[in-house]
């Protein structure tokens, strides 16, 4: 019979590496990637799934070599980086990186959208204090607090598979839409 202690702590390490799907879900469903899915959806129907399960196909990839890496050799990606292809090609890689933070950090106005959906309050209203709590969050929480919370607003993400189950889409031209097709109409909409 296994000890208390060892099945405690292989409930913390379930939870642990739920909590890691669960945040890797929360940081690829986003404000952009709803909208944009939503707008293809309204366009093309069921046709663009197979877009979203390669996409969703080469995060899983992308997600579990990172994480493979940083268990393995104890750097991170950016470390690893500088370490194989030199100090000039990082300095490069963290350039583009600075460029896509200062990117996202426009996605916030997502979050004033959002907040003016629930509350009424103008969205110009909420860019101040919502940019507050961000630069608060980054500049004094710990990366506890971070994977938490983005393992939180992950679980947001089951909220679409409730909502399917609710509307019960036509489950055959769902699973038609994982084999790529060509469009009947706007081709080049389709794919862009």
């Amino acid at each position: 019979m296994k000890s208390p202690q060892l099945k405690r702590r292989l409930h913390e390490k379930i939870f642990e590496i739920a909590l890691g799907i669960i945040t890797s879900v929360g940081g690829f469903l986003e404000i952009g990637s709803i909208t944009t899915a939503a707008q293809a959806g309204a366009e093309f129907g069921f046709q663009l799934i197979w877009a979203i399960a390669l996409g969703g196909l080469c995060v899983i990839f992308l997600v579990e070599q990172a994480g493979r890496l940083a268990a393995i050799s104890g750097r991170s990606m950016a470390d690893a980086i500088r370490e194989r292809f030199g100090f000039n090609y990082f300095l490069f890689m963290f350039l583009i990186l600075v460029g896509v933070c200062c990117w996202y950090w426009g996605r916030s106005c997502g979050v004033c959208v959002a907040m003016e959906l629930a509350t009424g309050i103008g969205f110009q209203w909420w860019a101040l204090p919502v940019g507050f709590l961000v630069w608060l969050l980054i500049w004094r929480g710990n990366f506890e607090i971070i994977e938490k919370g983005v393992s939180f607003l992950g679980l947001v993400t089951l909220c679409f598979i409730v909502g399917a189950c609710i509307l019960h889409p036509p489950w055959h031209s769902v699973a038609a839409g994982v084999v790529p097709s060509l469009p009947a109409h706007d081709k080049t909409r389709y794919w862009s």
